[in-house]
């Protein structure tokens, strides 16, 4: 699965211009399976953008240069991975080892120098529903064998064989999973990240098999928090970048009183880093206290921001300790 994400990174846009409109998320959402059980959306063209990500880009360019096999591939296939995606869309279905996932890259991009560089390096040219394609080389050692499609001059799909030929279907309706949150407005198109996301069944019997393993004094609240976690059915995240991250999200449970227990958790957390960060990192005392909890039935909803200079204050102390560490 690491080598599929690396791929769907590395392998798509470069320099040629495209002369018609690139899809949008909406239009992409038309193309994922029908049974996508995680979705996640990064608009990169808005991000990258903010003075933050730009930096962050300079230090990611750096990094390629280090590594010669990589940039002799981003050489010859005329791609910038990290300057030229403006928008990738994850989809994953399935459950536990049976996972399967197709991810949506939509940039500027040389088919002839993509599929080139490829087959230079042992990519298998194929047909996915009647459509040319590659079949990546490494790939299939960990499930289904992955593989690349030119759906449009803006759009590459990467994924493994099966859910790549259920987007090359017509275009069908969004899938469930998120077709009632745009209708409620729990999922904003327009920001720059979101995810929806239902939580497998095994992992929640996993809580549940973890609480029955709790036991002693002052043990019944993680308990009670353990098997409400277990029922948490549905996951929405959306961010924000401006002059602070702002991060919305919210736990579907499967009743009120469970939903009560994940806030009463979620504020219990909260409450114990603020402790810890009145010495460690005072200034997110004030960041940890704004984060606001609410329950409206079987729904919890959070909302809190950090701004970026404290951000950029953590990411710097951050890497001085790593420095400090190496030397």
């Amino acid at each position: 699965m690491r080598k599929l994400l690396l791929s769907a990174v590395v392998l798509v846009l470069a320099s040629a211009p495209a002369s018609a409109a690139p899809p949008a998320v909406g239009d992409l959402l038309h193309l994922v399976p029908s049974d996508a059980q995680a979705i996640v959306a990064i608009d990169s063209a808005t991000l990258r953008a903010h003075p933050l990500v730009q930096s962050w880009l300079e230090r990611q360019h750096a990094w390629m240069a280090t590594d010669e096999t990589l940039k002799r591939f981003l050489d010859d296939a005329g791609l910038d991975p990290v300057r030229d995606v403006d928008l990738l869309l994850v989809a994953a279905s399935g459950e536990g080892g049976e996972m399967s996932g197709v991810v949506f890259l939509v940039g500027r991009y040389d088919p002839a120098a993509l599929g080139s560089a490829l087959t230079a390096r042992g990519a298998s040219p194929i047909e996915v529903a009647g459509t040319p394609a590659f079949r990546l080389p490494d790939s299939g050692r960990c499930g289904a064998p992955a593989v690349l499609v030119q759906r449009s001059q803006n759009l590459v799909i990467v994924g493994d064989e099966t859910a790549v030929a259920a987007t090359l279907a017509a275009p069908h309706a969004v899938p469930p999973l998120i077709a009632a949150e745009l209708a409620a407005g729990s999922v904003d198109l327009k920001a720059p990240f979101w995810m929806a996301a239902t939580v497998p069944a095994n992992l929640r019997r996993r809580a549940g098999e973890a609480a029955d393993h709790v036991h002693g004094e002052g043990s019944e609240p993680v308990r009670g928090a353990l098997l409400a976690s277990g029922t948490v059915q549905k996951i929405l995240i959306r961010g924000y970048l401006d002059d602070s991250l702002r991060l919305v999200g919210t736990a579907v449970a499967d009743t009120a009183e469970n939903a009560g227990l994940l806030r009463d958790t979620a504020k219990g957390i909260l409450a114990a880093a603020r402790l810890h960060a009145q010495d460690a990192c005072p200034e997110l005392v004030d960041v940890l206290r704004n984060v606001d909890l609410s329950v409206d039935g079987a729904v919890l909803s959070g909302t809190g921001s950090v701004p970026i200079a404290l951000l950029e204050k953590l990411a710097a102390a951050h890497a001085a300790r790593h420095s400090g560490d190496e030397l």
